[in-house]
């Protein structure tokens, strides 16, 4: 298990004991994940320097030095190219052998004329020879994986690409850590990238009127924990999708063509923002082998709703093949999510805690073959997703005293051969997960 810092350094660890292999300095802090391919770990520094470090001793094999601003996204592996994007807004396709860039791409340069040179915080994307980021300009692009072709851009609505986790309210305990956001490829949908952007509008205004736009159309609230049926889930998705597509300012998350960079659907998902202290929320899981794809999202029917601290917090089942035709037929089209079934109490867990879901909270989604796992700073849980039951990995504390420390566990989880491997207050930490 392959970790960076920001004290330059990179760690590997023995991922049954802990023990530390190695340890090597970057010349740079490191904000955001390694890749690990072909024997070599991938390193993206605040430094402006790509490294490749031997996987067996973290001795250097390759440097490239090709940028003027370090790097905050991680590192895409593909094709036998490493393709990442840097704060001086280029963008670069290195050979993963030998570090030599095969090309080099600048935001608002020559070959990108009519928009502002920005940062590029966003992790890439690849999918049928296109590689798919955004830049700070909120541009999104499809470039041509060979040849660093532009193939189209798009101007999105919002902030920036970045997610960050802000410092806690009064009384808790937290911190800051920055990172990027990532664009998400998937072949479901007829081929669609997805990107997730930070709102325009301050987190809590966003959050009180979308809240209170949802109660008027459906006529009811978080009280009870309505679960709802499929007529008035349709009620409250077409209302969702209309007002996104009315408000594209409002949209936090984009759904695209990987083709030509237009929206995939002729209505927007019906995803409301949610997560964040006012951040770029999580990106969707996707998997295509089994045409699957989860989000967060905002719905009145929430399951997880976070037991009325920040009420309509979801974790869905968000539907690639969505047809916005059911919005004028039941028996047409698709619905744009659907829910897990409630396997526990009134909120759907099956113990306190063991699923921590609060609207207005970040957090970061990991999947795996059967899980889905919600990294915040309170707690690391998940859904199974056969079963639709709620189950914890580590809570912050069930009398939310703040003993059991767990501020870092925000920026996601490693699952890997049976092992949940998650970064807590006091270190790293793996745990053994249960047999079926």
């Amino acid at each position: 298990m392959v970790i960076g810092s920001v004290t330059n350094r990179v760690f590997a660890l023995d991922e049954m004991t802990g023990v530390v292999h190695w340890s090597a300095d970057v010349g740079g802090a490191v904000i955001n994940t390694c890749a690990i391919a072909n024997g070599k770990v991938i390193v993206g520094t605040q430094a402006g320097k790509v490294r490749a470090l031997a996987v067996s001793n973290g001795v250097t094999v390759w440097t490239y030095s090709g940028a003027t601003k370090g790097f905050a996204a991680a590192p895409t592996v593909a094709n036998g190219r490493v393709f990442i994007g840097s704060q001086d807004g280029r963008f670069c396709a290195l050979d993963l052998a030998t570090g030599q860039a095969a090309w080099v791409f600048q935001v608002g340069g020559t070959n990108d004329a009519g928009v502002m040179r920005t940062p590029i915080l966003c992790s890439a994307a690849v999918m049928s020879n296109r590689v798919c980021f955004g830049a700070e300009n909120l541009q999104a692009y499809a470039l041509d994986a060979q040849t660093g072709a532009v193939l189209w851009r798009r101007q999105l609505r919002g902030q920036s690409f970045r997610m960050a986790e802000g410092v806690a309210s009064a009384g808790e305990s937290g911190g800051v850590s920055f990172g990027a956001g990532w664009a998400v490829a998937s072949r479901q949908g007829g081929g669609t990238v997805i990107f997730r952007t930070q709102p325009i509008y301050s987190f809590h205004a966003g959050l009180n009127a979308d809240e209170s736009f949802i109660e008027s159309f459906t006529g009811t609230n978080w009280v009870g924990n309505p679960l709802g049926d499929t007529n008035a889930w349709i009620i409250e998705q077409r209302a969702i999708s209309q007002r996104l597509r009315d408000n594209p300012y409002r949209r936090s998350l984009w759904e695209l063509n990987v083709s030509t960079g237009m929206d995939r659907f002729t209505e927007p998902l019906p995803v409301l923002y949610t997560s964040g202290t006012g951040n770029t929320p999580a990106p969707p899981v996707v998997d295509d082998a089994g045409n699957r794809a989860w989000a967060t999202l905002r719905s009145v029917y929430a399951r997880f709703d976070g037991m009325g601290v920040r009420a309509y917090g979801e974790l869905a089942k968000l539907n690639l093949a969505f047809d916005p035709a059911i919005y004028t037929n039941a028996a047409l089209g698709a619905l744009g999510f659907s829910y897990f079934p409630c396997g526990g109490t009134s909120n759907c867990k099956v113990a306190y805690e063991d699923f921590h879901k609060i609207a207005d909270e970040g957090e970061v989604l990991t999947g795996c073959q059967n899980a889905i796992l919600s990294s915040t700073w309170a707690s690391d849980g998940g859904v199974d997703t056969e079963t639709g039951l709620t189950f914890n990995v580590r809570v912050y504390g069930s009398d939310d005293s703040g003993n059991s420390l767990l501020n870092g566990a925000g920026v996601g989880v490693v699952v890997a051969n049976g092992r949940v491997i998650i970064r807590d207050s006091n270190g790293i930490r793996s745990y053994v997960m249960p047999s079926p």
